[in-house]
This record gives C-alpha cells, structure tokens and sequence, in this order.
C-alpha cells in the first residue's frame, strides 16, 4: 500500500495542471480556439508572466553574491547581463548557430528548473537535467511538427534547406519513441541508484503534463509550458530561495523591485522586434519573439544555474511544503 502525504505534492503544480486540463476540454469539448486568439493569449501571458520572471534575475543575482559573501553591484550586474544579450544577438547573423545553442540552453534550463528538487547525487544532475529537457522539448516539437512550418513561415526555409524537415517528418514516431524510452530508462536507473527520489503521484502529475502539451495545439501548448509551467514555478523556486536563505524580501518587495526591470525588458523587446523587421523584413512575429525568448535565455540561465547550484536541503523542503 502506498502511503504518500498530501505536504509532498507540489500545489503549484496541482493548480497548473488545472488549468491545462480545462484548456483542454475548452478547445475540444467547448470551441477550437482560433489561431489569432491563440496568438493573442501567448503574447499576454509571455508579457505579464514570462518576461517578468526573467526581471528577478537581478534580485536572484544579488542573493547569489551575498550567499558568496561578495559585494554586489547593480551597475556591474546590468553591464554584464547587456554584454551577454548583445554577444547572443549577434549570434543570429548565424540563424542555425544561434537556433541550436537556444535549443541546448532550452533543454539544460528546463530540467534544471523543473528536476532540480528530486536531484539527490549532484554528479549526476547534468546528466538528467539534459535527458529530462530533450524529452519535454521534442514532445513539445514533434508532436506539431507540421504547426511549426505552418505557424513560423520563416522557419520552413531554414528547415527545407538543411533538410531537417524531411528527415523529422519521416522519422517523427522513431525519434520520439526513441526518446521516450531513453527518458524512462534514465529515471528508472537513476532512481534505483537512489540518484533522485519522486513518487507516484508525482509520476501521474508528469504524465498529466505531457499529455497536455502534446494535445494542445502549438501556440497553446506553448503558452502552457513556458509561460505558466515554467515561469511560475521559476518564480516558486525563486521565493523558495530567498525564504531558505532567512531573506526579508516579500512578494510586494519582489514585484515592485522587478517593474522596471520588466518594463526594460518588455521596452527591450519592442526594440529588437522593429529591429528585425527592419533587417528580415519577411520575418513575422512568432519568430521574432522567438529570436528575443532566445537572446533573453543566456543571461537568465547562468543566474539561475547559480542559483540552483546554492539550493540547499532546506530550500528544498520549503518548496516541498509550498
């Protein structure tokens, strides 16, 4: 018999898969939700989640240096955050190069935001962080692969000229299979070795996820994961951080301090947009936001790298209790 406390299930992630599941049922028992609206719902909760969860990277950062007994400068922080999105930026001269890099430091993001709290023996994180974000991304991919080339035009060239496409279309069920399995046989292994620690009903709230983000159409699924998922539980572990660490700072604290952090990045990503569109002319919106959720990546991954590498036991059992 198996005897699980309700303190061990992550009520955030309860909350979330909620909301999935009504998405769900919206869209196929209710209406299909049309592409523009579809659209119109990324963009609001990218710009009201997404991005703002990314504006605490400064907040995160000066956490970091005090655990590292180290002075912590603002003026420092924002030159060094604007070197790393300028150098990225430039990196899209080579749409490929900088596509791929965005991809690995997607996959390596996710699992570390996402694993980071069953991780036990800390030489194997990378390991599993690495195979637990390949799978969410190539669920979320190759499950609407004929969406992406239908929803980023762009991406259609890029694609047909490597002949990614092709390969992708006729190989689609073997990769992922493929994947799948060695996902499975990854966490059953690691969880032998006693390398990470979940139970059963976390196991049924990680198929709950994957079932909706492969279900729902693209956009949607999209919005689902990274500006819900991902975003809020980013911001759990965030506050679940500072808490561990016997920090003062308080939710109004947090949301005051990152306004105009937000109000740059968002100002930021205005920019960027008219920018490209200046320069690729052809480009739409999906993928200039696309390149800006990219350059934005590199910064805020090596914050929060950081910060989990600093996650102790007791930031551990207060996001358990959360």
């Amino acid at each position: 018999m198996i005897n699980i406390s309700i303190n061990k299930l992550y009520k955030t992630e309860v909350f979330l898969l909620m909301i999935g599941v009504v998405m769900l049922c919206i869209h196929y028992m209710v209406v299909s939700v049309p592409l523009n609206i579809q659209m119109i719902i990324l963009l609001v909760l990218v710009f009201v989640i997404g991005v703002p969860h990314g504006a605490l990277d400064f907040l995160v950062d000066e956490q970091n240096e005090n655990l590292a007994k180290q002075s912590f400068s603002i003026k420092k922080f924002v030159a060094i955050y604007l070197f790393k999105l300028f150098a990225f930026s430039l990196l899209w001269l080579f749409p490929w190069v900088a596509f791929s890099l965005f991809m690995v430091f997607s996959i390596y993001h996710f699992g570390e935001t996402d694993m980071h709290i069953i991780v036990k023996n800390k030489k194997k994180e990378t390991m599993i962080y690495i195979v637990y974000g390949l799978f969410i991304l190539s669920v979320l991919s190759l499950t609407h692969l004929s969406e992406i080339v239908k929803t980023l035009p762009i991406m259609e060239q890029f694609i047909s000229e490597s002949n990614v496409y092709g390969f992708l279309e006729k190989n689609n069920l073997i990769i992922l299979s493929s994947i799948t399995i060695l996902f499975i046989i990854t966490m059953v292994w690691q969880k032998r070795k006693n390398d990470i620690s979940f139970n059963t009903l976390q196991i049924i709230q990680f198929i709950m996820l994957i079932v909706i983000i492969s279900l729902l159409p693209l956009l949607l699924a999209f919005t689902f994961y990274f500006a819900l998922w991902h975003s809020i539980l980013s911001v759990r572990n965030i506050f679940s951080f500072f808490k561990a660490g016997n920090s003062k700072q308080h939710f109004k604290i947090f949301c005051g301090k990152s306004v105009l952090f937000s109000l740059l990045a968002l100002g930021s990503i205005v920019g960027v947009y008219f920018a490209l569109q200046y320069f690729m002319p052809q480009i739409n919106l999906l993928f200039a936001l696309l390149v800006v959720l990219s350059v934005l990546t590199l910064p805020h991954l090596s914050v929060m790298h950081t910060m989990y590498k600093n996650f102790g036991d007791t930031t551990k059992t207060e996001v358990l209790a959360s």
